[in-house]
């Protein structure tokens, strides 16, 4: 199915766990990011779980969006200009999807208020280094990687892992980049615009997306409520 104007003006929109005001087009058979300029720029957030999107670009220029949720699709590559597009991104999750090298997330250098990203079970997750990588590759902003929050020890592991006293890169960080930017599949916008558009949903997922989206709004509004005390 085609995200056309029509579908966003008739799909649910309601205040999330996290007081955003929240669009959610979740389940509706999405493969291709088009036509959200329909929104008006009137959403905190967009729920984009449990589709068969392959590509996270082609986002219009949203200075509201804070939120992006989008685990349960296909997603492999990232626009590298997806940011220049969302200022004031501070979550995306990518729980189950298909993102398969560290260097496909460079494009999430970029966002300067990214605050809460979820990688679990993609293929990246379970690469040696990932969750020290994305700590030190990442804005300082990022606070919680994967629902768990990031230590001052992780960071300062990190910086030693992949810097040189002068500030430079270590070895491990010059092999990363390089080797694996030979399989970098991060997105170029206009790139693979042609898409199947006929996936059938599965059952299983529909009830597998529930539990994920409880226990995201769950997570996210701990994590919130503890930062009151802090």
């Amino acid at each position: 199915m085609k995200l056309t104007a029509d579908l966003i003006s008739n799909s649910p929109t309601y205040i999330n766990a996290i007081k955003e005001f929240e669009l959610d087009l979740s389940g509706s058979h999405i493969a291709l990011v088009e036509n959200l300029g329909a929104t008006r720029d009137l959403y905190d957030a967009i729920n984009l779980c449990n589709n068969t999107v392959r590509i996270l670009g082609n986002f219009p220029n949203l200075q509201r969006l804070q939120s992006i949720y989008i685990a349960d699709n296909r997603v492999s590559s990232i626009e590298r200009e997806l940011a220049t597009h969302l200022p004031q991104l501070h979550t995306l999750v990518l729980s189950n999807n298909d993102i398969a090298e560290l260097v496909d997330l460079e494009p999430l250098r970029e966002f300067k208020e990214l605050q809460y990203l979820s990688l679990v079970n993609n293929p990246v997750a379970f690469k040696p280094y990932t969750r020290l990588w994305c700590i030190w590759r990442f804005s300082d902003s990022l606070r919680v990687l994967d629902f768990e929050r990031i230590t001052l020890a992780e960071r300062n592991e990190a910086r030693k892992l992949f810097e040189i006293p002068n500030g430079g890169l270590s070895d491990l960080a010059k092999s990363i980049l390089e080797i694996e930017s030979n399989n970098a599949k991060t997105f170029v916008p206009g790139e693979g615009l042609e898409m199947e558009q006929s996936d059938t949903m599965d059952i299983d997922k529909q009830q597998s997306i529930a539990a994920l989206k409880a226990r995201i709004r769950e997570e996210m509004a701990q994590v919130e409520a503890m930062e009151e005390f802090v």
